[in-house]
């Protein structure tokens, strides 16, 4: 979880809640970034021991590197001032949404961990979770778990796809790449989900040829507040050379290029369908959204207002699920 001393209290809140549901039995730890020594040093003694009763001293504090959060030096600050004036979304939120795109798994704080379970400070479990989620990821052969899906906005960032797709033939047109004879296409891999990200046969052909744009991207995201994955994903070679494209692009501070569909993009390049679960019985809510309420006993949530009638039809794009 990353907090700000600003968000602490929310944040105590949150993983009260995310104990009472099922973390006292599963006794995972915790690791609570903050992005600088500064902020950290902000969060009082009092509040550290709420933490560490509520936790019973599985959290342990870390702060960002700032390689994972300052803008890089190739960045043109003027250009970065100008877009946060322009289209709004501060330095703090464009630094998380890199954090998360490219560096959270390579923090020494979570050196030691295979599965991370990513959390945020305004969050709520309406449901208590009697199994381990993560056990059953593994039980299903998935690598990576979300909760909903949510179409994203494009005029925030309307060069993302077109860099995705011209990532994608840089990377399949490479000397270390085959490339296939028919239509001119790169030789990418077949069986992992492209089109969740692009809009049918045309318009994956046209992002695996570096022709795709805005136009050919659905707009589709995994909802990744929460998110369950493997860091071999991250680590992967493609996903490694994704980031790296995406971060000399500039789109993450020149636009707000959002960590979801970036890690969308990058699940959809990586993995099969039946290698993401989508979790319909967790009853859960980010500050007060629309959420999907299971109707189950073990649940306190009521399908009204920010639940009712939800559905996001996430069943259209992926085959491992919890119910």
């Amino acid at each position: 979880m990353l907090i700000a001393p600003s968000r602490i209290h929310q944040a105590t809140l949150a993983l009260l809640n995310v104990e009472n549901r099922f973390n006292r039995r599963l006794q995972y730890p915790y690791v609570l970034f903050t992005a600088s020594e500064e902020e950290s040093a902000l969060i009082s003694e009092e509040e550290k021991q709420k933490i560490d009763w509520i936790t019973q001293g599985r959290a342990k504090l870390a702060v960002l590197t700032k390689e994972s959060w300052d803008i890089p030096d190739f960045y043109d600050k003027s250009r970065v001032d100008n877009s946060i004036h322009t289209i709004g979304f501060s330095f703090g939120y464009r630094s998380m949404c890199r954090f998360y795109s490219g560096f959270f798994w390579k923090h020494p704080a979570l050196a030691q961990y295979d599965w991370l379970w990513r959390l945020d400070s305004d969050i709520e479990f309406h449901c208590d979770i009697p199994y381990d989620p993560i056990e059953r990821m593994v039980d299903a052969g998935a690598l990576y778990g979300f909760v909903q899906v949510n179409a994203d906005a494009v005029w925030v960032q309307p060069s993302l796809a077109r860099n995705v797709s011209e990532f994608l033939f840089d990377f399949y047109s490479s000397p270390n790449s085959a490339i296939s004879g028919s239509n001119g296409l790169p030789a990418a891999a077949t069986d992992v989900n492209h089109g969740f990200v692009w809009q049918g046969k045309e318009g994956i052909e046209k992002a695996l040829k570096g022709e795709a744009d805005s136009t050919e991207w659905t707009k589709m995201c995994m909802y990744n507040n929460f998110e369950i994955s493997h860091r071999s994903i991250w680590e992967s070679e493609i996903y490694t050379a994704f980031f790296k494209h995406l971060d000399r692009a500039g789109g993450l501070f020149y636009e707000r290029w959002g960590d979801s569909p970036i890690h969308s993009f990058g699940i959809a390049m990586t993995l099969r369908k039946d290698q993401v679960m989508q979790f319909h019985d967790l009853g859960y809510q980010h500050q007060g959204w629309a959420y999907e309420c299971p109707q189950l006993d073990r649940c306190t949530c009521l399908k009204d207002g920010a639940a009712a009638e939800f559905d996001d039809q996430g069943y259209r794009w992926f085959n491992a699920s919890t119910l």
